[in-house]
């Protein structure tokens, strides 16, 4: 709880220590998240005492972060809440178990509970037309790996107006949102284990609604400091494509700036009557800033800095002479690769980092231990130790343990970690939708931009990034104008979205700045709605807060830059 943030600008999270087995689920379900989104807080124990409607009003929200709370508040802390809500404060319950409530508590949200939870399996969406799911589409379903406990509530009579947000299969209120008095409250009807790894967990398909619902319910204005919607995109596996990356002129055209990992040995392999046309476009790409390069590999199965084919690192001398070949590859093109490098089957020696030191590599996105083959996990050998906030495969963001130089980061929809090495389609939007390896008949259109939009989505949700993903070898099978096609829906499927595309090495220098940074204190003048935010740490570019105010019904966002620093800053709006 080093992470904590004073002012009134902050939100108040409740915990209870006391109950051992509930509080260990605040860590993964609700702390991790709040450093990762860049939520000011505080943090009160019941245990040392109830906290009065004053002390309560002095946050911008309160937030009930762990299961059983309710016994413990009991009528005179529900009282409380209902008299800070009415007063104006926020409120935001995540404790899904809701029988243990008193009545000034369900007051607020004008709702009667049944006698005993029920077990759900799947979340669907309920009214669309509020923030809190406004980016969320009317066939969205999230399935938790085990079924989670749903406190049933019904609506009482005369009570103030509700929005049923998101509903359980059998149609009972999972999330309600409802303003009461001249302040805003969120239910979550189900259990606080939803937000953990074994059930559903963050990254999971519900962040949106998680960190939006404390945006809504706070007094406004209040400050945030996540990750901007940055969007990227990387292509694996890259030749040229036989149409020397013309492909890319149209993911141009809608602002995507892609990644492109390379083979360097088959860089004009194929010229026919157009010399050097792919190291030309890498050059033509490199210098209008549509495109960056990393390095592959020098074939596919010819890796730069490990020996694929007999499961083991190469020596110190074969690294050598393979970034020989990498040196001269990038000075005969007249290109600096990326500062960020995608390892050809997540496949890297220990010994290579030097190299890729040397070379000016900053960032890694780790798949696998070092000195480790894809095909020996999680049979042979173990899988990564994932890094966090959340702990998985596919989304993380800190440094290198082995070496602290490199920032490793990973924003793609990929299963929660690494329990078999078999293909998990949905890492690639083309994979089963091109005629590559007789995965389908003909182009899927249709499919291929949904997988790609559910990639994008799903980082932009969690406040990582968003990455869609494929393979050049199945982009290669894909005539241009089904290539645009495809492009043309993702960029509808996106329009929801505020997109900021960038490249994915500039999101990287983004994202290790602010995970170095945070809100140390945030103070609101309630008179004249002035806003003061001094946050800790360093940041080697500018970053961005997001202070959001109360519109009309809605919620409207003012970005507000943060300037380079090392030590304090202090931004006022």
């Amino acid at each position: 709880m080093e992470f904590q943030s004073e002012g009134n600008g902050a939100v108040l999270l409740l915990i209870d220590k006391s109950q051992r087995r509930e509080f260990d689920q605040v860590g993964p379900a609700v702390l991790n998240a709040f450093k990762h989104l860049g939520i000011p807080y505080c943090v009160r124990d019941l245990e040392n005492g109830l906290p009065s409607t004053k002390e309560l009003l002095s946050f911008s929200c309160i937030i009930l972060g762990q299961d059983h709370l309710g016994d413990k508040l009991g009528s005179t802390g529900a009282a409380s809440l209902r008299d800070a809500v009415k007063e104006g404060s926020g409120l935001v319950c995540l404790d899904g178990q809701l029988g243990s409530y008193s009545g000034p508590f369900f007051d607020i949200f004008g709702v009667t509970p049944g006698l005993k939870p029920f077990l759900c399996s799947t979340i669907k969406a309920g009214r669309l037309d509020h923030f809190i799911t406004g980016t969320r589409e009317p066939d969205d379903e999230v399935t938790p790996d085990r079924p989670v406990e749903v406190w049933p509530v019904e609506s009482s009579k005369g009570a103030p107006e509700q929005t049923i947000l998101l509903k359980t299969a059998n149609n009972s209120p999972a999330v309600i949102a409802t303003p009461f008095g001249r302040g805003r409250s969120v239910l979550f009807a189900f259990s606080l284990q939803m937000w953990t790894n074994e059930f559903l967990g963050h990254a999971g398909g519900l962040d949106d609604v998680f960190w939006k619902s404390i945006v809504w319910a706070a007094r406004k204005p209040f400050a945030l400091y996540a990750m901007p919607p940055f969007t990227t995109a990387l292509v694996d596996d890259c030749s040229g494509s036989y149409n020397h990356f013309r492909y890319v002129d149209t993911m141009s055209q809608y602002g995507w700036i892609p990644h492109i990992e390379v083979y360097l040995e088959d860089i004009d392999r194929v010229m026919h009557h157009e010399d050097y046309a792919d190291s030309k476009k890498i050059k033509s790409l490199y210098d209008e800033k549509l495109a960056e390069f990393g390095v592959h590999g020098l074939t596919y199965d010819h890796l730069m800095w490990f020996d694929h084919k007999n499961r083991k690192s190469l020596s110190d001398d074969e690294l050598k002479k393979n970034f020989e070949i990498y040196d001269a590859c990038l000075e005969k093109w007249q290109i600096t690769p990326s500062r960020i490098e995608n390892m050809h089957f997540g496949e890297i020696g220990v010994n290579a980092l030097p190299f890729l030191k040397q070379r000016g590599i900053e960032y890694l996105s780790m798949v696998l231990p070092f000195d480790t083959a894809f095909l020996d996990v999680p049979e042979k050998k173990p899988p990564l130790t994932l890094p966090g906030p959340y702990h998985l495969r596919g989304y993380y963001m800190a440094h290198l343990p082995e070496d602290p130089h490199f920032f490793i980061l990973r924003s793609f929809l990929e299963p929660k970690d690494f329990n078999t090495n078999a293909p998990a389609p949905h890492v690639d939007f083309l994979w089963g939708n091109t005629i590559f390896w007789d995965e389908s008949p003909r182009t899927n259109i249709e499919q291929a931009a949904r997988i790609a939009v559910l990639q994008v989505r799903r980082g932009l949700d969690a406040r990582f990034y968003g990455t869609t993903v494929a393979h050049e070898q199945r982009v290669a099978v894909i005539p241009m104008d089904e290539w645009a096609a495809i492009y043309a829906r993702i960029d509808n499927g996106l329009k929801k979205y505020n997109l900021i595309h960038r490249s994915w090495e500039y999101i990287a220098d983004y994202a290790r700045s602010r995970y170095h940074t945070r809100i140390s204190s945030v103070s609101v003048n309630r008179d004249n709605g002035s806003l003061h935010c001094s946050l800790t740490g360093k940041a080697s570019v500018a970053t961005a807060l997001e202070v959001y105010i109360n519109e009309g019904g809605t919620v409207r966002c003012r970005s507000c830059e943060v300037p380079s620093f090392s030590g304090m800053v202090t931004v006022t709006v």
